[in-house]
């Protein structure tokens, strides 16, 4: 319910990229007298997935990195992406110490979730600068999708310690990179994240306060930490912040299922059905309370929500049929204990 760099499994580098005779392409292709310095070499078409690139390789050139990544930038404000991740892997080509085209080629990668790619890049980058705040962070993303928690927390912690660096030398006046506050803020929810799945929530609300300190109404953040006292049972709290999380966006449906579920919990059914249905169907909000009262093991109440789900929609609520014999059973062998 919420939303290290050489240990990356190795499936990570086996690339599938969908590049139809892209180096064929390049070998044909001369722009200028120096054919190195008028199209991307074959070497770094790893870095490229999209649209077949031979109209951008029959166009004039960018001479220099600043020019492809202007380019790059123009045609990323257009919405073209496959001609911005060409220019700014033709900026990487022109100077291969462009740590700056290498985030944007992963940040377009990630975007399209098209996530070995977006990696190879992001650790190229940090090959270059081991200090590259927004390289650990999302490197530290993929992991985490890749449940590969250990070493998410390496990077999210590494994101981390380096914005905290930055931010005390600021406050001291001491020359540094210009950075934003909210520049780790997705590590400061990805460390939120895995505490919580390693039951440290103390160490998990740590991280989620600390990304509201740098950016207060973040409806995710919000939601993220009401889930934390959720998953210890707080149910006060968390409908706080699930609260607090609808005030910033009156649509955010899992702030509005999250919040259903609390109020379930404390068993206020009618504004567990209210909020639950901002988020889904009736029969379904029926049966996400009924599981609420199952697994709370108020059975008579479980049992007349799975029921309301099935009236509600008989032939397509086969779920909640399965959870009414569950609870039946259930409730059969607490009358026979009972009589025992």
């Amino acid at each position: 319910m919420w939303t290290s760099d050489s240990k990356l499994n190795p499936s990570v580098y086996a690339m599938g990229l969908r590049v139809i005779m892209i180096s064929c392409l390049l070998s044909l292709t001369a722009c200028s007298s120096n054919p190195t310095s008028s199209k991307i070499s074959a070497e770094h078409t790893e870095l490229y997935e999209g649209q077949p690139i031979l109209a951008y390789i029959a166009e004039q050139q960018s001479k220099t990195p600043e020019e492809a990544m202007q380019r790059a930038r123009k045609a990323q404000s257009e919405q073209d992406f496959d001609r911005a991740l060409y220019e700014y892997i033709r900026a990487y080509e022109l100077n291969n110490q462009n740590t700056d085209a290498l985030i944007q080629i992963a940040n377009i990668h990630y975007t399209r979730k098209n996530y070995r790619i977006a990696y190879l890049a992001y650790q190229k980058a940090l090959f270059i600068d081991q200090n590259l705040i927004a390289a650990h962070q999302g490197s530290g993303l993929i992991l985490l999708r890749q449940k590969q928690h250990d070493l998410a927390l390496e990077a999210f912690s590494k994101a981390v310690a380096l914005e905290q660096k930055q931010r005390a030398a600021q406050a001291t006046d001491q020359p540094t990179e210009t950075t934003h506050s909210t520049l780790a803020i997705e590590s400061y929810n990805g460390l939120g994240i895995i505490y919580d799945m390693k039951g440290k929530f103390d160490e998990a609300r740590l991280n989620y306060q600390a990304a509201l300190e740098r950016r207060a109404n973040d409806k995710i953040i919000l939601n993220n930490l009401g889930y934390s006292y959720y998953l210890q049972s707080n149910w006060p709290q968390a409908e706080i912040y699930f609260t607090r999380a609808l005030q910033v966006d009156s649509a955010y449906q899992p702030g509005w299922k999250n919040l259903g579920l609390v109020y379930a919990r404390q068993e206020k059914y009618l504004q567990a059905l209210e909020a639950l249905e901002q988020a889904m169907d009736t029969p379904q909000a029926y049966n996400d309370i009924g599981y609420v009262c199952l697994l709370s093991k108020r059975y008579e109440r479980a049992a007349d929500f799975f029921q309301k789900a099935i009236s509600a929609n008989p032939q397509y609520y086969e779920i909640a049929y399965q959870n009414l014999l569950r609870v039946k059973r259930l409730l059969d062998s607490q009358l026979a204990n009972k009589s025992n």
